[in-house]
């Protein structure tokens, strides 16, 4: 399963290679599209395994985040064994350079994912120096164990913030209990229907390099019938030297093999 929370880690440090301080920015984006409703207070509650969990009131958003926390247990549509097409912008904006890749993402039998690459244009250095450290971050990602990062419980606090209008989305705010590499600071938007994560913002508590100054992530997930159907995932790294890198990713199931490839559930 594809780790992503291990993979943001990784990823700010392979870009911009190796520790103090980026800026402790959270990303407000959405803030101003959804229309906080209504506040509830945290509860702890003890779990069967002896680690608290956080419940909220109303009842409504504490059924949604137990669904969401059941989901999570189980695989997703990009990660493994599921093949993904996966198409990568990046731009340097103080050296005026960009590339473009569309790739589909598979799983070998040792659970790495490997990279058929369908196109690539732009610089060569944007090509090497951020769109493959971000590949080869992922891999890495994959790699490691994900329990003691996931977005779970028993790493975070939930703190229930508000809803939007409309369909039933609720807002959480989440803290890490402790505050390790890896792990995040920022808020998680849950489907109320189906618990799913649709919405994610933050930034990460620990300082993955000291060439990097800041690092904002802002990840989004279309449902269509219910199900994950289109995640973007946005990244701004403001490193030394090499100044401003943003990354945009955009994943889509690849749903059936085909002569040529596979298609991609877009």
């Amino acid at each position: 399963m594809l780790r992503s929370k291990v993979s943001l880690f990784i990823i700010a440090g392979a870009i911009a290679q190796s520790a103090p301080a980026f800026s402790q920015e959270e990303n407000p984006a959405y803030k101003n599209e959804a229309a906080v409703q209504a506040f509830g207070s945290s509860v702890k509650t003890p779990s069967s395994n002896g680690v608290d969990t956080i419940s909220v009131d109303p009842p409504a958003p504490s059924r949604a985040l137990a669904l969401y926390v059941t989901s999570v247990t189980h695989g997703d549509p990009w990660s493994a064994p599921n093949g993904v097409m996966l198409e990568i912008d990046a731009y340097l904006p103080r050296l005026g350079e960009e590339g473009h890749l569309k790739a589909i993402r598979a799983w070998a039998e040792s659970k790495t994912p490997e990279y058929q690459v369908i196109h690539f244009d732009g610089d060569a250095s944007v090509k090497q120096q951020v769109i493959a450290r971000y590949l080869s971050a992922e891999q890495q990602a994959a790699a490691m164990p994900a329990s003691s990062l996931a977005l779970t419980p028993a790493n975070y606090k939930f703190r229930y913030v508000g809803s939007s209008k409309g369909t039933p989305v609720y807002v959480f705010r989440i803290t890490p209990r402790k505050k390790r590499p890896g792990l995040i600071s920022g808020e998680l938007w849950i489907d109320g229907a189906t618990g799913l994560l649709i919405h994610e913002a933050g930034y990460l508590v620990k300082r993955p390099s000291i060439f990097i100054r800041h690092f904002k992530i802002v990840r989004d997930v279309r449902l269509q019938d219910g199900a994950p159907y289109i995640r973007t995932t946005q990244i701004e790294i403001e490193a030394r030297f090499v100044g401003r890198a943003e990354l945009t990713i955009t994943e889509s199931p690849c749903t059936r093999e085909r002569s040529g490839g596979m298609e991609s559930g877009k």
